[in-house]
Parts: C-alpha cells; structure tokens; sequence
C-alpha cells in the first residue's frame, strides 16, 4: 500500500520590518514630539526618511495630530528694538538673526502682537502697521485706518482668519489674517481740552487680508479715566479681551464686530499683576500673583454664575511660586506675570531675573532664560517643519 504524499508546506512570506513600510514610518513620525529636533533628527537617519519627514502631505497632518504648537522662543521688544532667543533645548536652539527682520525696526516702530505664528509692528510716523511671518519672511505692509492717522494705534491684535474645519493655528503661513486695531481718544489732549462734555470713548478697526480693507470705525464708551489699552489682548473663543482699570475690561466680539466695556466679575482679583486666561470652561478667567501668609502665590480664578444668575469669581487653587518653580530660597524680589499663550494654555513669569513658563493645566515650569531688560516679551508659537539651523 504506498504511502500518501504530504501537499509541500507553503513557503513562508518574507518578514517585513515595519521601518521599511513607508505608510507606517509616517504613522511612527507623526507621533514624534512637535518640538523642531525630532522631526529634524529622523530626517538626518537616510535620504528615504528625509524625503519622508519633509513630504508635503505628511507635514499638512503633522499639525492636525498635535493641535498645539510648540514654543519656539520669545521676542524681546522695546522701541526701535526687537530680538528673539530660542527656547529650544541646545544644540537646536534657533539662532537669533533667523528670526531677524530685515530691515531692523527703527525708534518709532514698536510690536503690539505676536499670535498665531504673526508678528503685528506698530509703524506710527509712516502711518502704517506691518505683519510679518517670521517662518516664510512674508510681510504685508497696511496703512492705518484714516480716522486713526492723527492719533495712531493704542493696541492691537493680529489673528488668523482661516475657518477650514480643523485648521490649526501655528501652521496659518498661507492663511488669511485680520488685525484689530484700538485706539482710545482719551489719548488725544487737542480734543479733549477744547471739548467740556468729551468722554473717554474706545475705537476699533478691523483690516481682512483678503478683502485688503478696514471695517468701518466700532465705538464704545467709556465713563472713567486712566485707560490703559497698551497691554497684549487675550483670545477667548471668538473674543478678544483687554484689561482696563482695576475692576474694568474691553472686550470684541471678532464675530459680531462689536466692541464693549464691562465690568470684571465680581469676586475676581484686582490689582496689577494679574493676566486674563481661558478658564476650564471656555469662557474668561484670571491667573494673578498675590502675597498669601507671607508668601508668593500664583493663583487661578474661574467665572462661575452664581445662584442668582450673576456671574461671580471662584478661585479654583493658590499654588506657592517658590514650591511651583523648586526654587531653595524665598522670592523677595519682584516677580510679575509677563504674558498668557493662549495656544499652549501657559503664563509667562519674570521672577527676579529669570524668565520661567508654566503649563497652567500640569503647573509644570521651564526656566526660559535669565533677563535684566526692561522690555515687553512676545512668545513666538508655531510648527517649524524646516531644517533648523544649528547655533555654534
């Protein structure tokens, strides 16, 4: 009886290692952190993943999955003067004359904003604001509203206008853009010397990219002195918020074009050191440095309504500074909120003679660096897919 003869094993496929399946390595770079030196370093591994790590659709995605943009440094403006100083962790740091404008700015030049990877320069003798990408070097020059001529801008804003479903900002290089521009006729002394019923009154102008033109002027009124509009503006949802006085803020509403003054909720912090912020539920807060049993705390209020409908102040934690940053000695010096970024929900701090940034979400600080400038700091936020050239 002869034997049945086994059918031959099928041969075994061939083992692919998934660093060799294009698909797959994109999915392993995508999850890379959005900090420049990762992105750059597998581009360095070979000329595959190079061309990988730069292909155009890929680094539209990059910016999806992460949402926030990293930190790249921080501008550090006075008038006629601004410089940048990298962030990143050495020896990636981005060398100062990469984001140098060219030409310099001069003395009667001075920045207002820098959001959603823009820069907004006040230019008050040519009668002009400049918006400049310091990614792509891109500028657009836009002379100032004509009612704003004599008096020149107060404050200002730059934002990106793009409404794509899932646009991310820090990645807006071709995207349109609007700047808001405030002025406050407070300001003028010709007017309100010659004029016994002048009030204080707050203008507002809002240039469109892609329409190239201003809206015409928005007002509001305001029955109070001292206003103070030079301050940076905080984004929340759709609304741009200024601090005013002690108890009083400006807010425009971006959608409606409408601009108000208003109250600060009651309950909420006063006093000088104190920066508004995005609360846990959207709407506005207030992070603010206080002294608490002899101590420098930082604290973070939230808006709540209360039981009668009124909107009210909840302090939701008071943390020591000292304990925040790890600090082995008291703060005795002076210490001050510098800045809120809005798309990394973090606060800049100056203590003493160092800059430090917390993540108001995990309270995590970073030591920036140290600064004895008497000067305004613009923290620069964006994605930055390009090589980055290395400092010596």
């Amino acid at each position: 009886m002869s034997r049945r003869r086994r059918p031959p094993l099928p041969l075994s496929p061939e083992v692919v290692h998934p660093l060799d399946v294009d698909d797959l390595l994109h999915e392993i770079m995508l999850r890379l952190p959005p900090q420049p030196p990762y992105l750059l370093r597998a581009s360095t591994v070979s000329k595959r993943w190079r061309s990988l790590a730069t292909d155009p659709k890929f680094l539209r995605r990059f910016p999806i999955h992460h949402q926030k943009p990293p930190l790249l440094g921080v501008f550090s403006c006075t008038r006629g003067g601004m410089s940048f100083s990298s962030t990143l962790d050495p020896p990636y740091r981005i060398p100062p004359e990469r984001f140098s404008m060219r030409p310099r700015i001069r003395s009667s030049q001075m920045c207002l904003d820098v959001r959603h990877g823009r820069v907004l320069i006040n230019d008050d003798m040519r009668s002009r604001v400049i918006v400049w990408d310091p990614i792509t070097d891109d500028r657009r020059v836009v002379a100032f509203p004509p009612q704003f001529s004599h008096m020149g801008i107060h404050s200002g804003a730059v934002l990106c206008a793009a409404g794509d479903r899932g646009h991310v900002h820090g990645a807006c290089h071709s995207s349109p853009f609007k700047v808001v521009a405030i002025i406050s006729n407070e300001h003028d002394d010709d007017l309100s010397d010659e004029d016994d019923d002048y009030e204080p009154e707050v203008l507002a102008s809002v240039y469109s990219s892609e329409t190239d033109m201003w809206s015409d002027l928005i007002s509001t009124g305001f029955l109070g002195r001292g206003i103070d509009i030079s301050l940076r503006s905080t984004l929340v949802g759709n609304t741009l918020y200024w601090l005013l006085e002690s108890t009083f803020m400006l807010k425009f509403d971006l959608e409606a074009q409408r601009a108000a003054v208003t109250g600060r909720f009651a309950g909420a912090p006063r006093g000088g050191n104190l920066q508004i912020i995005q609360a846990e539920d959207g709407t506005v807060g207030f992070a603010a440095l206080c002294d608490f049993h002899y101590r420098r705390c930082l604290q973070i209020w939230d808006r709540k309504i209360d039981s009668y409908g009124f909107p009210t102040g909840v302090l939701r934690q008071t943390v020591e500074l000292q304990k925040i940053l790890g600090l082995e000695s008291w703060i005795d010096g002076k210490s001050y909120i510098l800045h809120y970024m809005e798309d990394v929900q973090a606060i800049l701090l100056q203590v003493q003679s160092s800059v430090y940034m917390i993540q108001l979400e995990s309270l995590q600080p970073k030591k920036l660096f140290e600064s004895t400038d008497n000067c305004i700091y613009r923290p620069f936020t964006s994605f930055y897919a390009e090589e980055v050239p290395l400092a010596v």
